[in-house]
């Protein structure tokens, strides 16, 4: 029985990472698609939120939303963090 599903969660796997692939709108060479027992872990960087939604969107079509779990993060969300990072920074300790 475990073995099985082990095989049913690969295959979803390997269709969630293909139709991702095969988005030509979606930039999903940053995004990681791993599993976690029955769901899907997105994680990595997207250009935007309409990314982030298309990516999710895929993963919930194979997998069912309520086994995706978005750990995504949009790059102008990551370099507005190191900004505030580097602004709150005492003098002579930025990089």
């Amino acid at each position: 029985m475990t073995f099985e599903l082990e095989f049913l969660a690969h295959d979803q796997l390997a269709s969630v990472q293909e139709a991702m692939s095969a988005e030509p709108e979606l930039e999903a060479s940053a995004i990681a698609v791993s599993m976690v027992g029955r769901n899907i872990l997105l994680q990595g960087y997207v250009t935007d939120y309409g990314d982030r939604e298309k990516a999710t969107a895929i993963a919930a079509m194979i997998a069912g939303p309520e086994n995706v779990h978005d750990r995504l993060r949009d790059v102008e969300e990551v370099a507005f963090a190191s900004l505030v990072l580097e602004l709150s920074l005492p003098e002579g300790r930025a990089h």
